[in-house]
């Protein structure tokens, strides 16, 4: 590890922000996803160290930034304000990004806002915050048709309600509930039905409730919030994307189907943009396919930054 700090950046919210690898190499800004996720240790293994100075920030209310689970001034802009400041206090003129989920959507946005300050970006399982989305991720007729003994088990943790208003709000009473015991329940049911689509077959949520309610509590609150338009604003800024992106998407990645990825780029030419599908490939990165695409896509792009050449 070459530092850890925690960053304020206003609104009693403070940052943590660990860096590893090579002080003297390619700067690289990693996006966690959830949204509230967190930045995990294992997932340094996506980076040769040698090459990359990586540095990793828990997002607003995630993982060890601080309050944790903290809702209020947490919205979309504030994550990509963050970045920026990040960035200047870092001192760094222009870094790669890398980030998978909900952390390649803020890749995308902060590389509309800030084409100058993006080298090239790896992005993965790419979320697009559309209302499609949201009904795919947690209504009847998207993923619960294909898992619906696990969907089953979701919903009925909100029961009586079949609208998605009803079930969320279900949701945010049981994570907000006085007893822990209930709280918990209501975190596992939330996250149990995300792991299904991650990566089928996995082991359910651990008992990490802490940094696990977190996550289930800010992911609920971004989806309730129609992720604080973040859908228009990626529709209206992808043009402005400067920097080479490669896009990589599992075949079958049940979180965020490349079917999105793609319809969401076809009417948005932008040349610096590529996707590539991973044949049998799903969202999580416990996935060996992925993981290796990813991996391999890291390492070219460090060689093409060193070398100035484009990502094919």
């Amino acid at each position: 590890m070459i530092a850890r700090d925690w960053l304020a950046v206003g609104d009693e919210h403070e940052l943590y922000i660990s860096q590893y690898g090579n002080l003297d190499g390619i700067p690289l800004l990693y996006l966690h996803g959830g949204p509230g996720a967190g930045c995990s240790f294992d997932e340094l293994a996506l980076f040769d160290l040698s090459v990359y100075h990586v540095i990793m920030m828990d997002q607003r209310g995630a993982g060890r930034s601080r309050p944790r689970g903290g809702l209020a001034h947490n919205s979309v802009n504030h994550l990509l304000t963050d970045i920026e400041q990040v960035r200047e206090w870092l001192g760094i003129a222009k870094w790669a990004l890398a980030g998978g989920s909900f952390g390649a959507t803020l890749a995308l946005l902060y590389a509309g806002l800030y084409p100058n300050r993006v080298s090239k970006q790896v992005l993965w399982g790419a979320f697009i915050p559309s209302e499609e989305s949201i009904q795919w991720l947690y209504g009847q007729q998207g993923a619960a048709r294909l898992f619906p003994s696990e969907h089953l088990a979701f919903s009925v943790a909100a029961a009586p309600s079949n609208q998605l208003d009803g079930l969320f709000s279900c949701y945010r009473e049981g994570f907000d509930n006085t007893s822990a015991s209930i709280r918990q329940h209501f975190v596992r049911c939330w996250l149990n039905w995300e792991l299904a689509l991650a990566y089928p077959g996995c082991l359910q949520v651990g008992e990490n409730v802490i940094f696990s309610q977190a996550l289930a509590s800010i992911e609920l609150y971004y989806v309730t919030h129609n992720y604080f338009g973040a859908f228009e604003q990626l529709s209206a800024t992808v043009m402005d994307i400067q920097a080479e992106t490669l896009i990589i998407q599992g075949e079958l990645d049940r979180v965020c189907p490349s079917g999105f990825v793609h319809g969401f780029l076809q009417n948005k030419v932008n040349h610096q943009i590529k996707v590539m599908e991973v044949n049998g490939g799903y969202h999580a990165l416990a996935d060996v396919k992925m993981a290796n695409a990813i991996v391999n896509a890291i390492r070219e792009m460090a060689l093409k930054i060193n070398k100035g050449i484009r990502l094919r």
